[in-house]
């Protein structure tokens, strides 16, 4: 007893069931040729087909229903010439006609390109670009963004049409099922579906430029929704309530996938709300709850209720939840477990973090002595922050860091393994390559570089620190945005912050500044001092930019980029600035800036 809880054997055990359960599965569905991932829906249909299968704004639907729907829109894809293999663009809002497209489009064989209803202008063009379809399926209540950029899409060669609620436009045509059978589509249109076979393109979240398509396996959506019905004990019992964009993989493999695999049923919100967040989960009896990024810091910042811990959830799992928001959340919400998990569209590795107390809070993901050894797919490699390149030894191999030294996660790619199979960008060779690192750690072995930093403690917890090229150097040390985010964001009247470093003029490195959502009660000399106590010299933010919201991606992960690049400047600036001024936090304007770039200011 005593080496197994030492070793942390009965956790590695568990991570190695759901993996075992996993690969199974889906062994069985290439035996019986059903890859497909409709087929997940369809089986639960057959088993279940007038159970509540999908919840939206107060309306039922059943298995039985989806299935029906779907099926004549498959059956319209067909009529419109849609073959096998072809991409069809979709984009739509959450709502049960995303899922009767999603399914129709897998039903004839063909993919699913899930554009980001939050873009416009050149990032939405771009991704239509890349998704190298003919048909674009829009939301009918999403006119704008696809109008201002009309006659480019069309010099594409896209045809327009649109479904789902009132028309608002005339440039696309209204899609009417009313007339199409809803006959059941030929299991040949699916015959010998294979891992590789693209189950749907899903973008990356643009924060550092424009979005990327990450191919998506029907393989991997099969091996992800089973591992994470076998971890966390999904059932078909489960009332998930699903917030997140379903154009996202979180929302779309790990909640849907997830339901259609155990018969569960999703309640499904157009939209994350803070307000009508916690009354949706009451009055729909839900579960499990999923999260992304800083969903549970806005929970948390709304104002406490009588009614925080009345509901009937029993997990929240997501990612992205930041350790100074963990414990803080499960207190005040009463939820027993965290299940936080690590992965991303593209890579090849997980990491998955079973929490049901304070050992191990904030940790993304955790692997016992057994596993590690035992597994060798995941490795943090020491990592360069200036030039931004993996470090090597004197034969030309990565090295590997020691516990808790930071550095950048590598995940294997064995093209026979469908959860190691690097599937990478679509059309996209360019961004493939810098993806890739080969003889690694020996000759001929390859690993996916996720670009993030990550460290293990000597307990086995991995724990995120940043995104590489967010991680900055000044006065000769690094600076971890997300560690100073998490410190900073611990002050009372610190609403969201957001670090990033700015070049300065003369000077080496880059400066830290942080871009901060406050109350109107805080105190600027207080923070000043809370920051300097907390906080090494070098990574207190030397700028502020008060803003009055934090810009953010429609997965919820703040966005960097834009602020970066309009720097310190407070004549390019509308926020107001402040600057940290000996001890304190002080206006910074024109003549400031001037001392700055002069030289004439100590920083």
């Amino acid at each position: 007893m005593y080496v197994g809880s030492k070793l942390a054997i009965p956790r590695d055990a568990k991570l190695a069931k759901g993996l075992v359960n996993a690969k199974l599965g889906y062994r069985s569905y290439e035996k019986n040729d059903t890859i497909n991932i409709a087929y997940r829906f369809e089986e639960a249909c057959k088993k279940h087909p007038n159970r509540e299968a999908l919840v939206f704004e107060g309306r039922s639907y059943t298995f039985q229903d989806i299935q029906r729907e779907s099926n004549k829109f498959g059956n319209w894809l067909l009529s419109k010439g849609v073959k096998r293999g072809e991409i069809v663009a979709l984009f739509m809002q959450n709502k049960p006609e995303f899922l009767f497209c999603w399914l129709g489009i897998n039903k004839v064989g063909a993919t699913g390109a899930f554009i980001n209803t939050n873009l416009a202008g050149k990032p939405l063009t771009h991704s239509l670009k890349t998704a190298t379809a003919s048909l674009l399926v829009m939301d009918a209540e999403l006119p704008t963004p696809i109008s201002n950029v009309l006659d480019e899409v069309i010099e594409m060669g896209y045809t327009i049409y649109s479904y789902g609620g009132p028309q608002q436009h005339d440039f696309a045509t209204p899609i009417d099922l009313s007339q199409v059978s809803d006959s059941a589509l030929p299991r040949s249109l699916r015959k010998k579906t294979t891992a590789n076979d693209i189950a749907m393109l899903i973008y990356t979240s643009g924060t550092t430029g424009l979005p990327k398509a990450g191919r998506f396996s029907h393989a991997r959506a099969n091996v992800a929704a089973h591992f994470w019905t076998s971890f966390y004990h999904f059932s078909e019992n489960d009332r998930l309530y699903i917030a997140l964009p379903l154009y996202h993989s979180a929302g779309a493999v790990l909640g849907i996938c997830v339901a259609w695999v155990t018969g569960a049923t999703v309640i499904l919100a157009r939209k994350f709300s803070t307000t009508s967040f916690w009354d949706e989960c009451r009055s729909n009896k839900v579960t499990v709850i999923q999260y992304i990024g800083e969903i549970c810091r806005y929970l948390l910042n709304a104002p406490p209720s009588p009614l925080d811990k009345t509901h009937t959830i029993r997990m929240a799992h997501g990612n992205g939840m930041r350790p100074d928001v963990w414990n803080r959340f499960r207190d005040r919400f009463g939820i027993p477990l965290i299940g936080e998990w690590y992965a991303s569209t593209e890579g090849t590795g997980i990491l998955t973090n079973y929490n049901t107390g304070p050992n191990g809070a904030g940790a993304i993901g955790y692997r016992g002595t057994l596993a590690r050894t035992v597994d060798k797919g995941l490795k943090i490699a020491r990592f360069d922050i200036q030039t931004e390149e993996l470090i090597r030894d004197k034969n030309g191999r990565c090295i590997e860091c020691a516990a808790d030294e930071p550095g950048e996660l590598l995940t294997m790619i064995d093209s026979s393994d469908p959860t190691r199979a690097f599937q990478g960008y679509h059309k996209n060779a360019s961004a493939n390559s810098k993806k890739v690192v080969t003889d690694a750690f020996k000759v001929g072995d390859q690993y996916f570089r996720t670009g993030d930093i990550l460290r293990r403690d000597a307990d086995g917890y991995f724990y995120f620190g940043d995104r590489v090229g967010d991680t900055f150097r000044w006065k000769s040390e690094n600076v971890s945005t997300a560690e100073v985010s998490e410190v900073l964001s611990t002050y009372p009247d610190c609403i969201e912050v957001n670090i990033y470093g700015v070049q300065i003029p003369g000077h080496d490195g880059r400066a830290g500044m942080a871009a901060i959502v406050s109350k109107d009660t805080m105190n600027w000399d207080d923070f000043a001092k809370f920051a300097l106590k907390n906080l090494p010299k070098y990574s207190v933010p030397i700028f502020i930019r008060k803003v009055p919201e934090m810009e953010i991606t429609g997965t919820f992960k703040q966005r960097k980029v834009e602020l970066v690049n309009e720097g310190m400047d407070p004549t390019k600036i509308k926020d107001e600035m402040l600057w940290l001024d000996g001890h304190s936090y002080k206006p910074f304007k024109s003549p400031e800036h001037n001392r700055v770039i002069s030289g004439k200011a100590k920083l």
